[in-house]
């Protein structure tokens, strides 16, 4: 039971990758199907070229193409040579090539026949026997032992390196943790971390760099030597086949022999292919004859301007590097190509890098060390001058900022004591004259009717006194702002309406919507801001007013209220026009200021009061004056 219930669960686990194939197959199959009526236009035009540029559109998809059962195009020579088999056309079937499971379509355009092949799974046999069967190899057993070492001796370092940058990162996670967060490490923590940083990058980008270029290096040198080696070849095949002006002339078998001797004067594989491309002879003739390699020349070949080539093949998943020539008689007649294979060219690459970073890894790995050591030292060196001085202008800052601030804060109170000594000497002067001139009339007739009317100027002066003193308390006790949403309009049609019926009759219009506008602002003191620069307005047009009492000119103003409520701006804006006189402009720098005023009988308030709600508020208040009047504009975010 437990053994049918293992093969069970291998079939479930096989299943998803099977459905995952065949969806893959069927997009692939699409795409072919459409790539077939491109090719088909191609054939019919016999253009080589446009069938060339067609079948190259698609590294997964291969075609090959009959005439009069001969082959006369092939778009890779990967796969290994079938038999012509046809069971129908226009039909996806599968079949097993030597070197790989295809699904294959036959396709008859004209007097062509395309067979579209899509290989899905490569055996392992047949690239293993590939690995094994070349003929020559540039490197000795003592020389693949020597590399098996040197890759030994480079898995060795790239782990130390990896355990070395694995120690500084979590040195670097719990210092950063235990400082909770890089802004609060010290200084010289923080150069540390910063020089270690660039120094591991560094060491990294020279590795990788390193290895890059070697590894281009030579390959480059393999390309070079391969191609020389091709054109040795070239030069003793044209010596052998001086008076052959076609193939036809040439036996196989001789030509065999003759390229076994070539290989084993140079070293290397030889393949010669005739005109068209297909195989004519090999040093190595049981690589073909047990289908290891594909009897077709690789295309790129046929296609290229260049009389010698060198390009990458594969034969599956093996790829492998072929340097190709002209085959060419005395006259320089071109009879066909010649390919020399480097079946282990990669190997060599690889065996290059490591011996390369085997050397250079241990003397990289012993400066990075000595790197991170001496940048250590030298963060603790320059931090401890750099912060002695540092800590030395730090307080010197602290110093010269408390000194700053008390010399503010006492100018700030001398201004204010004189200020409060200015408001309240204005009316003592007339109440130390009213005393005197009461104490000289005192025992005469004049005594009774001169105190009656000094009695009232003096309580008025009083309350005048109580006034100032007030509004300075007022100020020095300004609540805090808090912002919340406000239906600004809602508030400002009120105190319009309120200032609306002034005793000095002035005119007060309102434009704008009377609710319903929201803003950010103080609910409770956004009112008093707008009342504030409406009294003055008045002031300015129309004449002072003192509990009810009326000291005025005559009526000569107007003022204008408009509330801007544009959707697409930010801000909501709220102008406050008179037509008053005006702010000269050498007063207007100080118009917001708290112990500034122009009135005689003002504490200089109002504006700094409302120029403190409002920004409190993240709003922001501006003025523009001239002859003609003055407007007051308060923008305030709208929510």
């Amino acid at each position: 039971m437990k053994k049918y219930f293992k093969i069970l669960l291998f079939l479930l686990f096989l299943l998803p990758l099977s459905c995952t194939q065949e969806a893959r197959l069927h997009r692939l199959e699409q795409r072919a199907e459409k790539e077939l009526v491109d090719l088909e236009s191609a054939i019919l035009s016999g253009n080589l070229d446009s069938i060339w540029l067609v079948t190259r559109k698609s590294d997964n998809i291969h075609y090959l193409i009959f005439r009069e059962g001969k082959p006369v195009f092939w778009s890779d020579n990967s796969l290994t040579s079938p038999l012509v088999v046809i069971p129908s056309y226009d039909h996806w079937y599968d079949y097993d090539f030597s070197n790989a499971m295809c699904r294959c379509r036959w396709s008859q355009i004209g007097e062509y026949k395309v067979e579209t092949i899509i290989p899905f799974e490569w055996h392992v046999q047949a690239k293993e026997s590939i690995e094994q069967s070349f003929s020559y190899q540039p490197l000795l057993e003592s020389e693949q032992s020597q590399i098996k070492g040197s890759h030994r001796q480079v898995r060795l370092y790239l782990l130390l390196t990896l355990l070395l940058f694995a120690l500084l990162m979590g040195w670097t996670v719990f210092v950063l943790v235990r400082a909770h967060g890089f802004r609060n490490l010290k200084l010289s923590r923080k150069i540390q971390l910063i020089m270690i940083a660039v120094l591991l990058l560094g060491y990294a980008s020279v590795i990788v760099v390193s290895a890059n270029y070697i590894r281009r290096h030579n390959l480059e040198q393999q390309q070079v030597d391969l191609q020389q080696k091709s054109l040795f070849v070239q030069a003793a095949l044209k010596n052998l086949y001086f008076w052959d002006y076609t193939t036809s002339t040439i036996s196989p078998n001789g030509l065999n022999v003759d390229l076994r001797d070539l290989a084993y004067a140079y070293g290397t594989d030889i393949h010669v292919y005739d005109i068209n491309g297909l195989l004519l002879g090999s040093s190595t003739p049981q690589l073909f004859q047990y289908s290891l390699l594909s009897r077709y020349l690789e295309p790129e070949v046929m296609f290229t301007d260049k009389s010698t080539t060198t390009c990458f093949s594969s034969i599956g998943d093996v790829k492998y590097l072929s340097a190709y020539t002209e085959f060419v008689n005395g006259n320089n007649i071109q009879l066909g190509y010649i390919a020399l294979p480097s079946f282990i060219s990669l190997n060599e690459v690889r065996a290059e890098v490591d011996t390369f970073l085997a050397r250079l890894l241990p003397v990289y790995i012993l400066v990075l060390l000595i790197a991170i050591m001496v940048s250590l030292a030298l963060s603790r060196v320059i931090t401890e001058e750099f912060m002695s001085r540092y800590n030395g202008m730090k307080e010197e800052l602290a110093r010269s900022s408390e000194q700053l601030a008390r010399s503010e804060r006492e100018g700030a109170w001398r201004t204010m004591a004189r200020q409060i000594a200015h408001e309240i000497n204005n009316p003592l002067t007339p109440m130390r004259l009213t005393l005197q001139q009461l104490q000289r009339l005192k025992g005469t007739d004049r005594f009774d009717e001169q105190f009656d009317r000094a009695s009232g100027m003096l309580i008025e002066q009083v309350d005048n006194l109580s006034r100032i003193a007030s509004s300075f308390s007022s100020f020095a006790k300004q609540p805090t702002i808090e912002p919340s949403v406000v239906d600004v309009a809602q508030k400002l049609s009120s105190v319009v309406m309120l200032c609306a019926n002034n005793p000095q009759g002035v005119s007060i219009r309102y434009f704008g919507p009377e609710e319903g506008v929201m803003a950010r602002a103080d609910k409770e003191q956004i009112g008093q801001a707008f009342n504030n620069i409406l009294r003055n307005a008045v002031q300015a047009v129309g004449g002072l007013v003192f509990d009810g009492k009326l000291e005025y000119n005559e009526p000569k103003g107007d003022i204008i209220v408009i509330l801007k409520n544009d959707p697409k701006s930010p801000e909501i804006e709220i102008s406050i026009s008179d037509n008053g006189p005006g702010i000269p402009p050498e007063i207007q720098q100080k118009i917001f200021l708290p112990n500034f005023t122009t009135k005689s009988n003002g504490a200089g308030l109002g504006l700094a009061i409302t120029k403190h709600i409002v920004e409190g508020g993240d709003g922001r208040i501006t003025f523009t004056s001239s002859a003609k009047g003055t407007t007051f504009y308060i923008y305030l975010k709208r929510d």
